[in-house]
């Protein structure tokens, strides 16, 4: 039932929480491990859901796939968990200050007040523990589960995904399969980086793949399959944006065509300056590929 905690059953002892509104942004989905050690992957459920398996379930660990809003809102439900994660996320996880710095909001605009008030009033956003900072290939023995760290960075610095070997399973987290496809609005994101993650987790073998935004994706040819659309929404937009700076163009006239947004939802401030990072991000990797020259107002293609 839509707005109801719900436990669907994936493998033994492991379980797929969906999000409220089905995981899609502002929530998230998550993974419950039921074993001798209790795990939550993600608290973005939404409060009621996360207030409800807080009181149902003892967490001993709430893992955190990467310190965006919509993955670490409820963190302060788990009074009792230890919260770990990626020890490049855990200051934006510690501060909801340090998180706007990677958002790359200027202090003292409009914008970083309109960010502010979203993050804040509408996540209603705190400042979280961090009790262990783990790194790539980190395992936890939960006692009859061994669940281990992929660190596949490229949407945050830290971000990373979590697979139970034994399960051939994978909790994907923003690698999440969606048809809008990666988001590197970040200043820590990095396109290459979410390029070659996105191959390394192709080159592992998983039967079960948990995206943090849509509904589990079952059967190693079907994830492969939809890893390359995920992944080919990079190189469609790249495409987009060379196609356009047949003449020599500025950075605001290329963010107005929204190529990555197609359309800013609001608050539509904080999109367009989503939409600049991401656009700037995709000029330095084609400047460096020497596919794009710098001008003296803004680029063109070479």
């Amino acid at each position: 039932m839509r707005g109801a905690l719900n436990y669907i059953e994936i493998a033994n002892k492991i379980f797929f929480i969906p999000g409220e509104k089905d995981g899609r942004y502002p929530f998230s989905n998550s993974l419950f491990i039921d074993d001798d050690i209790k795990v939550l992957i993600d608290t973005g459920m939404g409060h009621k859901l996360a207030a409800e398996l807080a009181k149902e379930k003892k967490i001993d660990l709430v893992l955190i796939s990467h310190g965006h809003e919509d993955h670490t809102a409820c963190n302060y439900l788990f009074k009792d968990a230890k919260i770990c994660c990626h020890k490049l996320d855990a200051p934006a996880v510690r501060s909801v200050a340090k998180l706007k710095e990677l958002y790359g909001s200027p202090p003292g605009t409009e914008l970083e007040k309109s960010l502010d008030s979203y993050l804040r009033d509408f996540f209603g956003l705190k400042d979280s523990r961090v009790d262990l900072e783990f790194e790539n290939s980190h395992v936890f023995d939960l006692g009859s589960i061994k669940l281990n760290v992929i660190h596949t960075p490229g949407h945050s610095a830290g971000h990373c995904c979590f697979s139970v070997p034994s399960e051939h399973l994978v909790f994907l987290a923003d690698i999440d399969l969606s048809t809008f496809g990666p988001w590197y609005g970040c200043m820590d994101s990095d396109v290459d980086r979410f390029i070659t993650s996105i191959g390394n987790i192709k080159a592992l073998d998983f039967e079960v793949a948990i995206p943090s935004h849509k509904p589990i994706t079952y059967g190693r040819e079907t994830i492969n399959k939809k890893l390359d659309v995920y992944l080919n929404k990079i190189f469609e937009r790249e495409k987009k944006l060379t196609d356009f700076l047949n003449k020599e163009r500025t950075v605001p006239e290329i963010v107005l065509q929204a190529f990555i947004y197609q359309e800013f939802p609001e608050p539509k401030g904080i999109y367009e300056h989503f939409e600049k990072i991401m656009i700037e991000k995709h000029l330095e990797r084609l400047v460096r590929k020497n596919l794009v020259t710098r001008t003296n107002s803004g680029f063109k293609l070479l």
